[in-house]
């Protein structure tokens, strides 16, 4: 041991007597800090402590595993492989001492990389008010990852130098650098969909996959994957420096020779042996996707069949979750008489991650048949007139796994507190046969990947009450429905006359933010709560000023989820409007954008109608809620509008040049502009506001033309109709 602690102070002299490789960690943390500091005084949602640290640790991390290449390389040729220093192979100092203690000398130097970014990131977070807790977990994952990544770069690294004799090395280790971090995400994960191959990637922080970019259903949701994952590249760094030592130990006689190769095959049977947890993981992955691409149930994209559908006039389901994880549902359906009437199947919907238990219809057992999402129920007698009461008992574990083009996704998963399950993927009895999934169409090859059918318009809802009873999680779970209660472990909501697309969302660590007088919820993430406060007060301006003037909003909006991740736009689901971080691209007008929300939903058809606007005006009135505020709150001129406003679509509908429709030079929206500027400014602003609300009332809320059956069914409002009731309020004594 004393030949050894000798030797690790001679390496730690090498290194640090080294100018350049000294003054690497101290710049490296001088870099680190002044982005900290730049992040820790915006109040930019794209740019709070966790995502600047993440987005630094991408590029910065990868930038330091060049030197710890070069390091690794250097440790093993400066002496051991060095012809001049072939003397030293007589001294009794075994290469295994040799190897370990550069190991660890190189290893604790690139740690102060990581002690440097965790002290920083930790202090800053605490200082920022996120909870010790919260900001210790985050911290102590980015500390793992950076001493895993260097742990097998070092020893990639020395066996490089102990295998390759001459200089090319240096090249060599640099192409690996490069390869084990570029290329590798580039071509090999990327263009050619290896996922698996994501475990060899040096700097895990440098993966498109954004599942560990944001606070939320991310490093809680895929633990299992990180610590297999990281169990593997650990064994896979101990095969490496026992071949390593092998072939040192090959440049001078030695009686361990035959040790050397049972160390060698001793340290291949583990790391096989930790791949195989990895590689089940994955394995049942891909299970999953080549089940649904040899399924004859399924449709292609492009001939997708129109599902079969009824209504469902009420819903009654019971979710438990077990500690394992598995979901335990039982869901009862009250199906109109009407609705199934002369039918001898009664076709369901349910995803297949879900194994059925039991079908019921009327209290009685029913007998049913399966293919993958669909379930036909065999129906007999004609239920004497009386509406169709089925219930349905199921259980399965949800994560579910879709090979996207660009990154790997999952499209649903309850992992402990981490939970999204949304209605699209049939996680409770949809009506008739749906499109859960769709296979991609590849030609007269067979199919590849595997899609949603909620991307391609495929999902039908009906309309109806709805009641919910979540069981044995350990958070909060939050969903689109009224939440009639609320203990520990239990919710229970209820709600009437909705669309039946039922949505359970739920993390660790997040939090309910209120504003006083202000009856909407935002839940976010610790780290985005800064950054949020700000424009809650923002929207209680709006919503202050909107609520003035307007009549109860449409949308029934009672809370707002905005997480880092996970929602592709901001839409209405019910009573929560959902929105990302993610997929915010106008920060600066978000609270405008939930307002938005609030005052007319999701607006499914806004463009649609766009195209004839003197046969359908609804964009454009709604648009002029906007410009009244802009005009009497603001006090912004067209030009200011124009100039800070131009990319928000209100704007664009009424002062810019569409280029489209049968109005492409706008007359109608810049004519509309003018008229109610000039009617502010003489003093109409009450006639205006009437105006509007008249119109709002019969609706503004523009739902998708294909939708069968919308919650607020509206009619196009001419051009026509907007000039007559302008002259009827405006010129009214």
């Amino acid at each position: 041991m004393h030949k050894w602690w000798r030797h690790s102070i001679l390496e730690l002299r090498l290194l640090f007597g080294n100018p350049l490789f000294a003054s690497l960690p101290v710049i490296y943390a001088i870099l680190f800090i002044v982005m900290m500091l730049q992040a820790a005084s915006s109040n930019a949602p794209n740019h709070n402590l966790f995502t600047a640290a993440y987005s630094f640790h991408m590029l910065g991390h990868t930038m330091t595993l060049g030197p710890a290449m070069l390091i690794g390389i250097l440790s093993i040729r400066r002496d051991v492989c060095r012809r001049s220093f072939e003397w030293n192979h007589s001294l009794p100092v075994s290469f295994f001492t040799l190897l370990t203690s550069k190991y660890a000398v190189s290893l604790l130097y690139f740690s102060l990389f990581t002690l440097s970014t965790s002290v920083i990131f930790y202090i800053l977070s605490v200082s920022q008010g996120i909870a010790g807790y919260v900001a210790i977990m985050h911290t102590m994952q980015f500390a793992l990852q950076y001493e895993v990544s260097y742990m097998v770069t070092l020893a990639l690294a020395m066996l490089l130098g102990a295998s390759i004799p001459n200089r090319i090395v240096y090249l060599i280790g640099f192409c690996a650098w490069m390869f084990g971090t570029f290329f590798m995400e580039i071509y090999i994960i990327s263009e050619l969909r290896w996922m698996p191959a994501q475990v060899f990637h040096l700097n895990q922080f440098f993966l498109q996959s954004t599942r560990y970019e944001y606070e939320n259903w991310g490093y809680g949701l895929f633990s299992k994957d990180i610590n297999t994952s990281r169990w593997f590249v650990l064994a896979f760094t101990f095969l490496l420096l026992t071949v390593c030592l092998f072939l040192l130990n090959r440049k001078r006689s030695t009686m361990l020779r035959k040790a050397g190769w049972f160390a060698m095959l001793g340290a291949a049977v583990i790391t096989i042996a930790a791949a195989v947890p990895y590689g089940a993981l994955w394995a049942d992955r891909y299970a999953q996707i080549d089940a649904r691409l040899v399924d004859p149930s399924l449709s292609y994209i492009d001939d997708a069949e129109d599902a079969f559908f009824y209504r469902v006039s009420s819903y009654d389901i019971k979710v438990k979750r077990l500690p394992n994880d598995e979901l335990r549902m039982t869901a009862k359906l009250t199906i109109p008489a009407a609705e199934i009437k002369d039918m001898k199947q009664l076709p369901l919907t349910l995803n297949r991650m879900f194994k059925l238990e039991r079908v019921q219809l009327q209290g009685i057992d029913a007998r049913y048949s399966r293919q993958g999402d669909r379930i036909s129920v065999r129906m007999v007698g004609d239920g004497g007139g009386e509406d169709m009461q089925a219930e349905l008992e199921y259980r399965g574990k949800v994560m579910d796994f879709m090979d996207g083009y660009s990154n790997d996704e999952f499209a649903a998963y309850s992992v402990g507190p981490e939970v999204k399950l949304e209605g699209h993927l049939a996680w409770y009895p949809l009506p008739g046969y749906q499109n859960v999934y769709l296979k991609s169409n590849n030609g007269d090859y067979p199919p590849k990947h595997i899609y949603l059918g909620f991307d391609y318009g495929q999902l039908r809802y009906s309309t109806g009450n709805i009641k919910l009873e979540v069981e044995g999680y350990p958070v909060p779970l939050f969903t689109g429905l009224k939440e009639l209660e609320r203990r520990p472990g239990y919710q229970r909501f209820e709600d009437n006359g909705i669309q039946q697309n039922i949505s359970l969302y739920g993390g660790r660590f997040w939090k309910e933010l209120r504003q006083p007088d202000l009856p909407i919820t935002i839940v976010t993430t610790p780290y985005l709560e800064k950054a949020v406060l700000p424009i809650q007060r923002e929207l209680k301006v709006k919503y202050d000023y909107f609520s003035k003037w307007a009549p109860e909003f449409n949308s029934n909006a009672a809370k707002i989820l905005y997480l880092g991740q996970g929602f592709r736009y901001t839409r209405v689901d019910n009573r929560v409007i959902l929105s990302s971080n993610q997929y915010t691209y106008n920060f600066k007008n978000l609270s405008g954008e939930w307002m938005n929300s609030i005052l007319f939903g999701n607006q499914d058809g806004f463009y649609y109608y766009d195209e004839q606007p003197e046969r359908d005006m609804r964009g454009k009135i709604a648009s002029l809620f906007w410009y009244v505020y802009y005009v009497e709150e603001k006090g912004l001129s067209d030009k200011q509008l124009r100039a800070a406003y131009g990319n928000l679509r209100s704007v664009q509908q009424l002062l810019f040049k569409s280029g489209r429709g049968d109005d492409p030079q706008n007359r109608i929206g810049i004519s509309m502009a003018r008229q109610v500027r000039k009617a502010l400014e003489e003093g109409k602003g009450s006639q205006v506001k009437e105006l509007l609300v008249h119109f709002y009332r019969q609706g503004l809320m523009l739902p998708y033309p294909k939708q069968d059956d919308p919650l607020h069914p509206e009619e196009p409002i001419s051009y026509k109709e907007w000039k007559q009731a302008w002259e009827s309020i405006m010129n009214a004594d």
